[in-house]
């Protein structure tokens, strides 16, 4: 383990110190339910919530009981989650690291979880090995991704084609929400591995609503813009609102995010 940071971390957090991700937070909320419910997480469990954000993950484990330490690599993020765990009158124990160099011990954890934290992580190697690593034999590892299909990794793709080439990265984040990648990641070092798909419902009046509420409150796309030519900014909103239009349900006034729940037990 070592304590310095590398430039992706720091990136990182100046990435998720913009915007107003609290404000977003509270809509992924069924999704850390349905996370904490899938991996059956009980009383007495130890839990480690990766890329903890405000506390989603950690507060619904810590209200079954469970001795739940939560880990973000963005302080402004754990100022709000423990803010967060004083309203819920629940104990989490918080530490400033980074998922590719978790500060514990081997086997310490018997549920490791992220939700939609870990996926940022670079490189994503480093970040399935320290998911295992600190899981007891018999724990389980559960998380949940974005699905390449959904209408996050979607508009990444279209900003994506207005970014300098020495901005694109390899590999986007939405490859944690392939089954396949994630066997590949992680599954020779699990005795089993399930997944299942499921939907958060993000209000919004209409896709330029959804965008004006992703430019100025996601971190990732303010800064993409920010790397975005000014005369071609124009253009990249109409192709980016007519890609959300797709996802856009009219009769529910939201857009779904689909992601992916992959649970795995260790060997």
């Amino acid at each position: 383990m070592t304590t310095e940071s590398s430039p992706p971390d720091e990136r990182a957090k100046r990435v998720w110190s913009l915007g107003s991700y609290p404000d977003i937070a509270p809509h992924f909320l069924s999704m850390a339910a349905h996370l904490v419910e899938s991996t059956a997480v009980i009383e007495d469990d130890t839990v480690l919530d990766v890329a903890c954000g405000t506390g989603n993950v950690a507060l619904t484990a810590a209200r079954r009981g469970a001795t739940v330490t939560g880990l973000d690599l963005v302080p402004t993020m754990l100022e709000v989650a423990r803010e967060n765990a004083t309203i819920a009158d629940v104990d989490v124990e918080w530490h400033e690291g980074t998922a590719t160099d978790l500060p514990f011990e081997d086997d310490t954890f018997d549920v490791t979880l992220s939700s939609v934290g870990h996926v940022f992580a670079e490189p994503p190697e480093a970040a399935a090995h320290e998911l295992l690593r600190v899981t007891r034999s018999g724990g389980t590892v559960g998380f949940t991704s974005w699905t390449p299909s959904s209408v996050v990794p979607a508009m990444g793709a279209v900003v994506r084609e207005y970014l300098p080439q020495n901005l694109k990265t390899p590999d986007p984040p939405s490859l944690w929400g392939d089954p396949a990648v994630v066997r590949d990641r992680i599954g020779s070092e699990v005795d089993e591995i399930t997944f299942e798909t499921a939907s958060v419902l993000i209000p919004a009046l209409s896709p330029s609503h959804y965008w004006e509420s992703a430019t100025t409150e996601s971190g990732l796309f303010i800064v993409a813009l920010k790397s975005v030519d000014h005369a071609d900014r124009p253009a990249l909103r109409d192709e980016t609102v007519e890609t959300i239009g797709r996802y856009f349900d009219g009769r529910r006034n939201c857009v779904p995010m689909e992601y992916l729940l992959a649970k795995a037990t260790m060997a």
